[in-house]
């Protein structure tokens, strides 16, 4: 009779245990998401890919877009709107088949509103609106491609996009801002470069290092043609870094 009721006693405590459990949620699924938050709406978010996903290759999109943005720019920065269209036209036909295959990704809300105002700003030829939706746009493409945790494409566009930000105040003679930008253009590769760093395009990566240097000192020196000539290095060499990494 004792072991029966020491048996009874246990078992009691035990589901008062778990009722108490359960009841404080130690046992229950993550709270639903509030429709409203202290200040506003909550940001609407969206589940992680699933862990072997993560690993997969980038889409070769990604960086065909990295490509066609610097003939995009190129065209808006010299206010040669047919080259800016033709790029824009490639432009969205990559992004069609990138929504294809990513689905819904973070980024890809945020991209379609970029892209659609970079079209805006190009068929009304307006520089300033053009650059900053086109930057947009490519960060957009860059947190796509952050979810691709063995491919560097991500830190390549956002190089890319640093790039561009620097050349952008040179060719309007803010040398002010171009100074600016180019210390974020140094920050930026300074984080980037170990991902950069494999066996087959080493080379390139010390060549931009260096470059990415004399970028600075061109810039802080307002030397429009030092500028001009690293800036065709740079572009060189990224574009080789990029090629080397597409598809992989």
């Amino acid at each position: 009779m004792k072991i029966f009721g020491r048996f009874i006693f246990v078992v009691t405590i035990c589901l008062l245990c778990s009722t108490n459990l359960l009841g404080c949620g130690f046992f229950s699924g993550p709270a639903p998401k509030p429709e409203i938050g202290p200040a506003g709406t909550p940001v609407e978010s969206k589940p992680n890919p699933p862990l072997l996903e993560r690993f997969w290759s980038a889409p070769a999109e990604l960086y065909d877009m990295e490509a066609t943005a610097g003939v995009v720019f190129e065209g808006i920065n010299r206010e040669d709107w047919t080259k800016a269209q033709l790029g824009l036209s490639t432009m969205q036909t990559l992004w069609e088949k990138t929504k294809a295959i990513v689905g819904e990704k973070k980024g890809v809300k945020e991209g379609e509103a970029a892209i659609q105002k970079l079209s805006v700003g190009i068929g009304e030829k307006k520089i300033t609106e053009s650059y900053e939706s086109l930057n947009k746009f490519m960060s957009s493409v860059s947190d796509i491609g952050k979810s691709y945790k063995l491919s560097p494409v991500a830190d390549i566009i956002t190089l890319g996009n640093a790039v561009r930000n620097v050349s952008f105040y040179v060719e309007d003679k803010n040398w002010r801002k171009a100074a600016v930008k180019v210390e974020e253009l140094e920050g930026t590769w300074e984080q980037v470069k170990p991902a950069m760093e494999q066996v087959g395009i080493l080379g390139e990566v010390t060549k931009t290092h260096a470059t990415v240097k004399q970028i600075k000192d061109a810039v802080n020196a307002e030397n429009k043609g030092s500028f001009s000539d690293q800036l065709a290095s740079i572009n060189e060499s990224l574009g080789r870094i990029r090629n080397f990494f597409r598809g992989r």
